[in-house]
């Protein structure tokens, strides 16, 4: 049986690719209507976004070191 705890490298990198494409398509819908305190504005967000999601990622994918 598989350890389904050990995270699997493939799904990683698919992964990342995916946050990846998925945070360049959002900044392009946003880039392409703002002004530039707009265009500041969103990619803060996208970025905290971005970042809170891999923060996610990382936390559901990492051991239970608790006791």
């Amino acid at each position: 049986m598989p350890d389904d705890d050990k995270p699997d490298p493939a799904f990683e990198t698919f992964s990342a690719r995916l946050i990846r494409r998925e945070a360049r398509r959002r900044a392009a819908l946003e880039l392409s209507t703002a002004t530039p305190v707009g265009l500041e504005s969103a990619l803060a967000r996208i970025s905290a976004e971005v970042t809170a999601d891999a923060a996610d990622a990382k936390a559901i994918s990492a051991p239970y070191k608790g006791g």
